[in-house]
C-alpha cells in the first residue's frame, strides 16, 4: 500500500511541530496509520452477495450446468470479489463513510493513549492521525485544548485536513492543521520557563 507521507513529509512535518513547540507550551504529535480497520465483514458481504448474483446468473443463462458446476462459479465470483475488495481504491468506494470515519476516531482514541498524548503537565496534547487506507484523518486534543478551539474548530481542521487529503497533499495539509492549531496554542499556552519537550516530534507509525 502507497503511503500517504514521504519520507521527505515526514521530516517536513516534524520540522514543524519542533518550531511551533517553541512557542508554546503545548505538546503536538502526528500519527501515520495504514489502516484503522481490516473490514472483514465488508468484503464476506459482498463475496457473498456477488457469489449468489453469480450463481443465479449462471442457472438462467446456462440451465443445463450442474450443481457443482454452479458452486464452483459461486466460489469463483467470491474470491475474485475479496481479491477486488482489497484493493484499497476500491475498499474504499464499497465501505460506508460513516464506518471508515468511526474506524479512524476510534484508532486515533487508541493512539492518544498509546502516545501518552494524554499525560502532558498541563493536559495540552494534541494529536492527528492520517490514515492511509481510509484516506481520513481524525483530530483530538487533551481537555485543555478542546476548551479552546471548541467542536467548531476542531471540525474545521479535520474537514480541510480531508480535503488536503484527497487531492495528494497530505503533507502541505497536516502542516497548514498544526499550524492553525499553532495560532491558538501560542496565544492561549504559552511557554513556560521549565519547559521540556513531553513528547517526541518524530511521525509515529501505527498499525491496525
Amino acid at each position: 500500500m502507497t503511503q500517504i507521507l514521504s519520507a521527505a513529509d515526514r521530516e517536513r512535518i516534524e520540522a514543524t511541530i519542533a518550531e511551533i513547540e517553541q512557542r508554546t507550551a503545548a505538546e503536538l504529535v502526528v500519527v501515520n496509520a495504514d489502516a484503522c480497520a481490516h473490514y472483514y465483514e465488508i468484503k464476506l458481504g459482498y463475496a457473498l452477495l456477488i457469489a449468489f448474483a453469480a450463481g443465479a446468473a449462471g442457472h438462467t443463462i446456462w440451465p443445463d450446468w450442474g450443481v457443482p458446476v454452479i458452486l464452483w462459479l459461486q466460489l469463483a465470483a467470491a474470491i475474485a470479489t475479496v481479491l477486488l475488495c482489497n484493493i484499497p481504491g476500491v475498499l474504499r468506494l464499497v465501505v460506508p463513510r460513516r464506518l471508515m470515519q468511526q474506524h479512524v476516531e476510534q484508532r486515533a482514541e487508541l493512539a492518544f493513549l498509546e502516545h501518552g498524548v494524554f499525560a502532558t503537565r498541563d493536559r495540552t496534547g494534541v494529536l492527528i492521525l492520517v490514515s492511509t487506507l481510509e484516506h481520513r484523518v481524525a483530530l483530538l486534543g487533551d481537555e485543555g485544548i478542546h476548551k479552546k478551539l471548541q467542536d467548531s474548530g476542531w471540525q474545521r481542521h479535520v474537514g480541510e485536513l480531508a480535503k488536503a487529503i484527497k487531492e495528494g497533499r497530505a503533507a502541505q495539509g497536516v502542516c497548514n492543521t498544526l499550524r492553525a492549531i499553532g495560532e491558538v496554542l501560542i496565544a492561549e499556552f504559552p511557554p513556560r520557563h521549565d519547559d521540556t519537550d513531553e513528547l517526541s516530534n518524530a511521525v509515529r507509525d501505527v498499525r491496525r
